[in-house]
């Protein structure tokens, strides 16, 4: 039960003061203008809260979303954007009632049903699209657009962390399978520097200090925007980039077969297309046809057959992307970083030295989430001899 608030002289001050909901406030020096004051204090935290504003009592389910998504994209990262936008798209044709539907009446079982809805989502996919869902909400709350958030505790699933476990010798595999040079460019510069993905595909020619064998990416552009990223390069990982940088001195130096820079997405699709191969299923599923679209010349039935082609696409994406999962190997891009901090481990380097390499400001997070030796039998029994 919470104590009631009570003045007490400070000897120090040479004043009366109290303590009201965490704020301190000096009432003077004067015992009865310091009751005075109390009492005033006490009234004026027990008056009423106002209610919201009329407009924000209408607000609907809809506009909230809007409201939160222009802000996103205002302030936060494109992919932040377009991964939180995708959920709301995706709760909206699932709830069909988001632009008529107050918010204050939306109710938490309604997130969970469309969640629940989804039988292929695993864990991690379901607690992501809750976050998605309730965030704009809170912050909805926050900013006074809303009273309070209607679907505030929602129970998450726990998070899975995915056991991957990437060896030089599977990464030699993998590079085996890829026939064009944009892309095998991409995975061995990440293997040989330890890179994040997301650091690969966004340096560029100014970036680059070769004659110290480092790329620098300033603190606007790095991840957390902080600090400078320094990623140090092997003589092959120099080689690489030197050879972009002399064909491309301005934008991103890798780029795919078509010349395009990089995006998340295409090289998750690359990975999946990998995945299939490696686990032997690849006459099960043709290669995703190209669109031409110089063989139509109707502007109508150009737009039919472009609609036709996309259905295919996304079809056979589906199914090459239910291959992959259902493949004994399943590696991720980013597993090729982990693979350098293990291999860099096992060469005998300390983890304050690893850690650096990876861009990190310690090693908590390389102890926390790097934990591949510690199931490497062979090499703890030779440490241990």
């Amino acid at each position: 039960m919470a104590r009631t608030p009570k003045p007490w002289y400070r000897e120090d001050r040479q004043a009366y003061f109290v303590t009201i909901r965490g704020t301190r406030h000096n009432l003077g020096p004067d015992k009865k203008d310091a009751l005075r004051r109390f009492h005033e204090l006490m009234a004026a935290d027990e008056a009423p809260v106002p209610p919201p504003p009329e407009s924000a009592a209408r607000l609907t389910v809809g506009q909230v979303f809007e409201k939160y998504l222009d802000w996103c994209q205002q302030h936060r990262a494109p992919r932040t954007y377009e991964w939180a936008r995708g959920h709301i798209q995706g709760f909206c044709d699932h709830l069909r009632t988001a632009s008529t539907l107050p918010a204050r009446d939306l109710r938490p079982f309604q997130v969970v049903e469309f969640v629940d809805s989804k039988k292929t989502w695993g864990p991690n996919q379901k607690r992501g699209a809750i976050v998605a869902l309730t965030r704009p909400f809170n912050w909805a709350s926050k900013l006074g657009y809303i009273e309070t958030s209607p679907v505030r505790g929602i129970e998450k699933p726990q998070a899975e962390k995915r056991d991957s476990r990437m060896t030089p010798g599977d990464f030699e595999r993998l590079v085996g399978f890829v026939k064009d040079q944009p892309f095998r460019d991409l995975l061995t510069f990440a293997y040989e520097a330890g890179c994040r993905p997301q650091e690969a595909r966004k340096i560029e020619a100014r970036h680059l200090q070769l004659d110290r064998y480092r790329v620098e990416i300033p603190p606007p552009e790095a991840k957390g925007k902080r600090r400078w990223r320094v990623i140090y390069l092997s003589a092959k990982a120099a080689e690489i980039v030197a050879r972009l940088a002399a064909e491309r001195p301005e934008g991103p130096l890798f780029l795919n077969v078509d010349g395009n820079p990089w995006k998340a997405q295409a090289v998750v699709c690359r990975f999946q297309r990998l995945l299939v191969k490696l686990a032997g299923a690849v006459e099960a599923l043709p290669p995703l046809p190209r669109f031409d679209r110089r063989r139509y010349k109707d502007p109508l039935e150009l737009a039919q057959a472009r609609k036709d082609h996309q259905a295919k696409v996304v079809a056979l994406r589906r199914k090459r992307a239910k291959l992959a999962r259902e493949g004994d190997t399943r590696f991720a891009m980013y597993d090729i970083r982990h693979c350098f901090a293990t291999r860099k481990l096992k060469e005998g380097h300390d983890p304050i030295t690893v850690a650096a390499l990876l861009g990190h400001k310690d090693g908590s997070m390389l102890c926390k989430h790097y934990e591949e030796l510690s199931r490497d039998g062979d090499h703890l029994r030779q440490a241990v001899s």
